[in-house]
């Protein structure tokens, strides 16, 4: 790789610069906050120009992201396979799937990096999300995609659905409660009585009822 100005500890590949980047970003956010954390300042704390920056992410909001992912994939809260242990009908499946999405919900909020980027009164928040969009749906549907086709394979998730599209369907909820402040404000125990009401009908096989 082309040397650069990396101090006295250039990064040997493309891999060990980009975690010097987001260890840089993550002492910024850690250290000015997310609304004052530019571009230059991430610089500055990796000693690198800004069109270093520039040749690893696409912009200062694809960083960001990045830090929240790597924070995520090191806690291991990604990996939510406990939850489903035992789900063996579409009951209880759909029971483990809140239960799953409710940890998670309370997992991202926190965190002390997705803090910052969730909070509605911070500054660029949606543009953090939607900037990195991309990475973060990959993120996601690598985990759910297995575990939803698992549940399909065994009747547990209707049989029309397609599994790309309910995973990404999942992640586009969990943002909206994320995020998004409706009319009122809702408990924890609210949004898993909505998941229970609106989502898991949605995604289970519906009982076949038998006549008398």
């Amino acid at each position: 790789m082309t040397k650069l100005r990396w101090g006295d500890d250039t990064p040997a590949d493309a891999v060990a610069a980009r975690d010097r980047l987001l260890d840089a970003a993550e002492a910024c956010i850690e250290r000015f906050g997310l609304a004052k954390t530019t571009v230059e300042d991430i610089a500055g704390a990796a000693k690198v120009s800004r069109a270093t920056i520039y040749r690893y992410f696409d912009n200062r909001d694809e960083l960001v992201l990045a830090v929240v992912l790597r924070s995520l994939d090191r806690s291991g809260e990604g990996d939510l396979g406990d939850f489903f242990v035992g789900a063996d009908t579409p009951a209880l499946f759909g029971e483990a799937l809140v239960d799953a999405m409710a940890h998670l919900l309370d997992r991202l909020r926190h965190d002390p990096k997705l803090e910052v980027l969730l909070n509605r009164d911070t500054a660029g928040v949606s543009a953090s999300i939607s900037g990195a969009s991309a990475a973060l749906f990959s993120f996601v549907l690598a985990d759910w995609r297995p575990r939803m086709t698992a549940a399909q394979a065994d009747g547990l998730v209707r049989a029309d659905l397609e599994v790309d599209e309910l995973s990404e369907w999942l992640l586009r909820a969990i943002l909206s409660l994320l995020t998004v402040e409706g009319p009122r404000h809702h408990s924890a125990q609210d949004e898993r009585r909505l998941l229970t009401t609106y989502l898991v009908p949605a995604m289970v096989p519906t009982p076949v009822r038998t006549g008398r």
